[in-house]
């Protein structure tokens, strides 16, 4: 159960635009200044940038002066909606996602496995998903950047 670079970075930066805008009065920042700011590549930045665009996290506002302001007031945006952009399939098995078993069989290759009803591990697996999820959802980037992150508050 691994968080992406780009699920990492995404969170860094957006805290850091965040506190930078709260001190400029919601004026655009620059990529370039958030690359520098936070040592990530400008490139990679715009990559992540592009998927939080498409779903409204954040705008993109052209010309002088321009960079990205928020889409969502940060105090709205879950740490799970970041992080539901930029992964994939965030599971903590395989086995979890449609079509995918742990069986080393090739006979059960993109069917349910076969053992799904009776696994004594799938409930864990199950139960650590939905830890997660509910942790994420639960707090938002605005928590993220006043420090109250914390497991056992839920």
């Amino acid at each position: 159960m691994l968080i992406s670079t780009r699920s990492r970075y995404a969170l860094r930066v957006l805290a850091r635009m965040a506190r930078m805008m709260e001190i400029k009065k919601n004026i655009p920042v620059s990529l370039s200044l958030l690359s520098e700011q936070e040592q990530i590549s400008v490139r990679y930045l715009e990559q992540i940038f592009g998927k939080l665009r498409i779903t409204g996290i954040v705008k993109g506002k052209r010309g002088p002066g321009g960079g990205y302001v928020f889409g969502i007031p940060p105090a709205e945006i879950s740490l799970f909606d970041v992080i539901s952009v930029l992964e994939t399939d965030f599971l903590p098995t395989s086995c979890l996602s449609d079509g995918v078993n742990c069986s080393p069989s090739k006979n059960y290759e993109n069917k349910h496995c076969p053992l799904e009803k009776t696994c004594v591990t799938r409930p864990l697996w199950m139960s650590l998903r939905e830890m997660f999820d509910s942790f994420m959802k639960n707090h938002s980037l605005e928590d993220l950047i006043a420090g109250n992150v914390q497991w056992g508050e839920l």
